[in-house]
């Protein structure tokens, strides 16, 4: 698909987040180039799944839907991402942990799949069952508009298969915050 970030291709960061995560990316290349540290750089594409930090959307968006309470959304809602649910990166870091060819290098961890915001919106609300129409706010400063990545090396490196797609990793996350707001 037309957009795929591949690893190859050196980030430009606009965020201190994003410049954060490539120097640790360049720091360990360095430790691994220079002394032979066994160190792979996974480039993970936005992680949600169960006991996601209050701060993050998934958080936000399913503790008010469970609440009847609106949400805010960041820009047109148009802006897509391409969300990895917590146990495909679980699995990839475990592989990654014993992958011989995978040293000095860096891998993108994902689904290879784009899902917009408002279509995250829609299928929390239809999961949950309520009815709620979002609040559009202004894009935040830093915000990518896309990303989308290529797995190719995940795979061929680390015989990654993501074995949760993104609707079960919705439902998942869903009925943990249930659970949990029950308990």
């Amino acid at each position: 698909e037309e957009g795929k970030t591949i690893e190859e291709v050196t980030p430009c960061p606009i965020s201190p987040y994003g410049v954060s995560k490539l120097a640790g990316e360049q720091l360990g290349y360095l430790y691994w180039r220079q002394f032979g540290l066994p160190i792979v750089s996974l480039r993970y594409f936005t992680v949600y799944g169960p006991r996601q930090r209050p701060d993050m959307a998934f958080n936000r968006f399913i503790r008010a839907l469970l609440n009847n309470e609106e949400i805010e959304i960041y820009g047109d809602g148009e802006q897509t991402r391409d969300f990895t649910y917590i146990d495909n990166v679980v699995m990839a870091v475990l592989a990654a942990c014993t992958a011989p060819r995978a040293s000095g290098e860096v891998i993108n961890v994902a689904t290879g799949d784009r899902v917009s915001l408002n279509q995250l919106f829609q299928k929390l609300c239809a999961i949950i069952n309520v009815e709620i129409e979002p609040i559009y706010e202004s894009f935040r400063p830093g915000d990518v508009r896309d990303s989308l990545a290529d797995c190719t090396k995940a795979k061929d490196l680390l015989g990654y298969r993501p074995s949760v797609n993104f609707e079960d990793g919705l439902r998942l996350t869903v009925e943990w915050y249930r659970q949990s707001s029950s308990a």
